[in-house]
């Protein structure tokens, strides 16, 4: 059983974190270098399975490898593993695991292997010996995976548990974090190959509906929103784009949800109150980028036909510079040291058994059932006191972010989710409307004109969103009115 932990870093950080590592092992690196070629069915069955296969050539020695999807939490993974020389064909008697065996024979045969991606990398590796029944392997990897006619860079380390107890590891991630910006990175050098051969599908929605105690919920529910982040963020991206720095701050949005859902079973001491602040800074820091971003796509552009041209491509240039600058800050801002300390320390503390003993040994299912009915008894009393004017709405909607992903996850209330979903959009159309003109307001009296035949375009929809959010504010009042009182005492 493998067990690892897995960042990526920028070249520049790879070089002075290698020079740190020399000195705190106080030897020089090992060096090697892998090519590794991945193997599957022309239709990816056994990608579909979790399973990889692969072989590696390291010099003259060549060695295949089966590796299993187990547990993934954040950079930290610990996975079945089988490797065994190759002799030039598979051999799977090995795999001491009945069923994995039988599928990797089965498909060997029919329809048969071919190779679908290639790795070729540097791999520099030191070893950390803190005590004498310690011992961890550290290794970054610089080269590049080749899938088809597409590639992408490798910049990772790995630190895997080689003897010793796993805290040691998760102290040594610590340790190194504050050396340099370090980020967990949840996907395989085969998973992210893959995603070069095809696109990959929407992520499924995450629920914790068969999770058996509390503690199961809230490791499962908060690690898929840190994997959310890390899997869009620069450092783990070929081509860092607006829709990865969306995904970042739904991700963020998530967790801050999660932490507020959670909150009357946490410990004291437990760092639930740095990690809100912290989501909620970076969301902050990120949330200029993405409004120009939705000013240029979802207003200026449907409305562009009917500016004078070069009014509109004066307009549209001054937004266009404004945006990459906030993208660049914004990009710049994830990269830096506080972010990744932050995620890194979030990550690092769901191993710190975030809930208090009594509460995360609670079944799931009634928990979740009096977390979320208190979630929905608050967001029912500020819906009563709502009225449709824009401060009121953009307070209500606010709320109803967290209250959204909320019912999502517990899997409860599907008619109250799928109506608060409805009001949400809505009202998110309207904000983006206002947002655009607080925006234009901080503009040259030079574009006036031009704002004005934006804001004329957008006038009917805007009434029609209104008019729209007024009749669903009425019918998820109704569908709240319907829901079954809250029965039973929380007996946490």
């Amino acid at each position: 059983m493998e067990i690892e932990f897995k960042l990526s870093c920028t070249p520049d950080t790879a070089q002075a974190l290698g020079r740190h590592l020399t000195r705190l092992t106080g030897a020089a690196p090992h060096k090697l270098q892998l090519q590794n070629t991945y193997y599957d069915t022309p239709n990816q069955d056994l990608r579909a399975q979790g399973i990889a296969l692969r072989i590696r050539k390291q010099g003259r020695l060549k060695l295949q490898t089966v590796k299993c999807a187990g547990i993934v939490s954040g950079g930290l993974s610990s996975r079945p593993e089988w490797e065994t020389p190759y002799s030039g064909r598979f051999d799977f008697n090995a795999v001491d695991v009945a069923e994995v065996r039988d599928t990797l024979e089965t498909l060997a045969h029919l329809p048969g292997y071919r190779a679908t991606l290639d790795t070729d990398f540097s791999r520099h590796v030191w070893h950390w010996r803190p005590e004498a029944d310690t011992d961890i392997e550290i290794v970054i990897d610089r080269g590049r995976i080749v899938a088809g006619a597409r590639e992408e860079a490798i910049c990772e380390i790995e630190l895997e548990l080689v003897s010793g107890e796993p805290a040691r590891l998760l102290d040594l991630v610590a340790l190194l974090g504050t050396v340099a910006p370090l980020f967990p990175a949840p996907l395989s050098k085969a998973t992210r190959g893959s995603r070069l051969l095809s696109t990959p599908p929407p992520p499924a929605p995450v629920t914790a509906s068969h999770a058996q105690h509390c503690h199961a919920a809230f490791n499962a529910l908060a690690q898929a929103c840190l994997d959310h982040i890390s899997i869009n963020l620069p450092a783990n991206c070929t081509y860092f784009s607006d829709d990865n720095l969306h995904q970042v701050r739904v991700g963020l949005r998530h967790l801050r949800a999660l932490l507020q859902m959670f909150r009357p079973l946490m410990r004291d001491g437990w760092p639930r109150k740095a990690i809100a602040d912290g989501a909620r800074h970076h969301m902050q820091a990120l949330a200029h980028s993405r409004e120009l971003h939705v000013l240029l796509h979802e207003v200026v552009t449907p409305a562009a036909n009917t500016l004078e041209p070069r009014a509109e491509q004066a307009l549209r240039k001054q937004l266009d510079a404004m945006h990459k600058r906030a993208f660049a800050a914004a990009e710049t801002h994830l990269l830096t040291q506080t972010f990744s300390t932050w995620l890194l320390h979030t990550s690092l503390a769901l191993y710190a058994r975030p809930l208090r003993h009594k509460a995360g040994a609670q079944a799931w299912s009634p928990q979740a059932h009096a977390l979320v009915s208190k979630r929905l008894t608050a967001y029912n009393k500020r819906l009563k006191r709502t009225q449709p004017r824009p401060t009121s709405l953009h307070a209500l909607r606010k709320h109803g972010k967290h209250l959204r992903y909320q019912l999502a996850v517990s899997a409860l209330h599907p008619a109250a989710g799928k109506a608060l979903a409805q009001l949400q959009e809505t009202l998110g159309g309207l904000n983006d409307l206002h947002v655009a003109g607080d925006i234009f307001g901080r503009l040259p009296a030079t574009h006036a004109d031009s704002i004005a035949d934006i804001a004329k375009y957008h006038l009917p929809r805007h009434t029609k969103l209104q008019l729209r959010a007024a009749d669903q504010l009425k019918q998820l009042r109704r569908t709240l009115h319907k829901l079954p009182a809250k029965s039973g005492k929380n007996r946490i």
